[in-house]
């Protein structure tokens, strides 16, 4: 919930608060359905009962990199840009899901919301260009 606090709170600026909410509900929403329909074809695990945010938490974490990718970060008390703190936590979630399921992690969870908030701040990231393109021409 750490995560979702500074990332939220980020992400929120940017886009507002309904559009945070929407991001969070459906890639919290989304994610469960990925990890209940994509854990056992894809990675061989059983899907089990699955609790918490993390999924959404993901969710909010990729939308906010494709909309802001060069804002700095601590990861374990290392600075890096956002856009390679995504793609490390993307790859060992990955690594993880592939792995073993020791940890009861779900880890298809994270991935599922980690791609719903890619390709819902692609898509606000479009529209955005979109509404500043026609403020552009409409000057003229």
């Amino acid at each position: 919930m750490l995560v979702l606090f500074f990332f939220g709170t980020a992400l929120e600026r940017r886009v507002g608060n309904k559009q945070l909410l929407a991001i969070f509900f459906t890639s919290g929403i989304l994610s469960a359905i990925g990890y209940t329909f994509l854990s056992w074809p894809i990675f061989n695990i059983y899907p089990g009962p699955m609790v918490g945010a993390s999924g959404a938490i993901y969710g909010v974490f990729a939308a906010l990199t494709v909309l802001e990718p060069n804002l700095r970060v601590y990861v374990y008390f290392v600075p890096m840009r956002l856009k390679h703190a995504l793609v490390l936590f993307a790859i060992f979630d990955f690594l993880m899901a592939s792995s073993t399921n020791l940890d009861m992690i779900a880890h298809t969870a994270h991935l599922s919301g980690l791609f719903v908030g890619l390709y819902m701040g692609f898509h606000i990231k479009k529209m955005n260009e979109r509404y500043r393109m026609t403020r552009y021409i409409g000057r003229w």
